[in-house]
């Protein structure tokens, strides 16, 4: 009789959150979870949540929301806590949730998924555009045309041995010596893993902060991490309108490139004014529009909200798809024009808020 081999150890934890308005944030916060890698699948109020971390489940109860984790991969245990807690803790920000989990602990742990990249080259593509192309090792995980994004986490200048955050058993990241580095999330504009390379386009935002700063200042050498990828692109269609000011317009050129020849639609990108203007390729039946602001703060119009309200959809609305990235305050006014307006099935749209005009970016 052949030997038994002895199953792997399954590490598990649980926790009990407590969210009054649970049944209303329920489906945003699915969706969210949705586009970080993870698929959700429905079982009455039941999900099951698969990530490349692990699996997880959610359960809506009243007032509460369960979850529990496991997976077989003691170090992935924090990595897959930190990887609900962070969408769940976004789209319910007013409410301050607290995470305590139950089970079994792995102590500090690294980033499973954290890659280290150097800067090969730079470029100034555009007086408000910065090209940066990274190097580094076994980048294969970030060649996804479904996952744009990913979360850079930038060294100080000069760094030679850099110090990465760990994750905690609350799922929280940990800083070295409480100093906190600054993060953002960013679009690939491409990538090719065989010469272990990521290009990302920086929008330069007149009011800098440090990621701003960052990209300014960056030159051959200089050291980021890389976690990810996350982010949903799009899903196949025949009608596609992309819409997205500096910030949105990575994502809207990769996109394009993607296309088949034969599909239609509009692309519409915000920008300061006729220098901003980029090469783009895309199909024949893509329309591409500049919305020059004319030197107006980005922003403060209503240029790109305007561009999505004035598109005639076609009548079969599963063979259409929307894809954006643009400031706060315009994501929440085409958001409502996509669902009470358009009426666009949820499924067939994804639409990001990058940046909002309060904060530096």
């Amino acid at each position: 009789m052949p030997p038994v081999s002895p199953q792997k150890r399954r590490y598990r934890a649980t926790t009990i959150v407590a969210l009054p308005g649970v049944h209303v944030l329920l489906e945003p916060i699915l969706a969210s979870i949705a586009t970080h890698d993870m698929a959700v699948v429905r079982s009455g109020d039941h999900f099951e949540i698969q990530s490349p971390f692990g699996v997880a489940y959610l359960e809506m109860q009243s007032g509460r929301l369960y979850l529990s984790v496991e997976t077989d991969n003691q170090n992935a245990l924090n990595r897959l806590k930190h990887a609900l807690i962070g969408p769940i803790s976004f789209i319910a920000a007013s409410e301050k949730l607290e995470f305590d989990w139950t089970g079994d602990e792995a102590g500090l742990t690294p980033l499973e998924d954290l890659r280290v990249l150097r800067v090969r080259n730079t470029t100034q593509l555009t007086p408000r555009m910065r090209r940066i192309v990274f190097e580094g090792d076994d980048l294969f995980r970030f060649d996804r045309d479904d996952q744009l994004h990913c979360r850079l986490i930038f060294q100080p200048k000069g760094v030679t041995s850099p110090e990465w955050p760990a994750l905690d058993d609350r799922g929280r990241m940990v800083w070295p010596e409480q100093r906190k580095l600054a993060t953002r999330v960013y679009t690939i504009r491409a990538i090719d893993p065989r010469k272990d390379e990521i290009t990302i386009d920086f929008a330069l935002h007149h009011d800098a902060g440090p990621a701003t700063r960052w990209a300014i200042n960056a030159a051959p050498g200089d050291v980021v991490g890389i976690v990810g990828p996350a982010a949903d692109g799009p899903k196949p269609a025949q009608f596609h309108v992309l819409a997205g000011d500096e910030t949105g317009l990575p994502g809207i050129a990769r996109i394009l490139e993607t296309f088949d020849r034969g599909v239609r639609g509009f692309a519409f990108v915000e920008i300061h004014g006729p220098d901003d203007k980029q090469p783009l390729v895309h199909p024949p039946g893509i329309e591409v529009r500049w919305l020059d602001r004319e030197g107006a703060a980005p922003g403060t119009t209503t240029l790109l909200v305007d561009a999505v309200r004035s598109v005639a959809w076609p009548p079969d609305l599963q063979d259409s798809f929307f894809w954006g990235g643009c400031e706060h305050k315009a994501f929440r006014q085409i958001h409502r024009i996509l669902r009470n307006e358009v009426r666009l099935p949820r499924e067939r749209q994804v639409l990001y808020s990058h940046w909002h005009r309060s904060l530096r970016v």
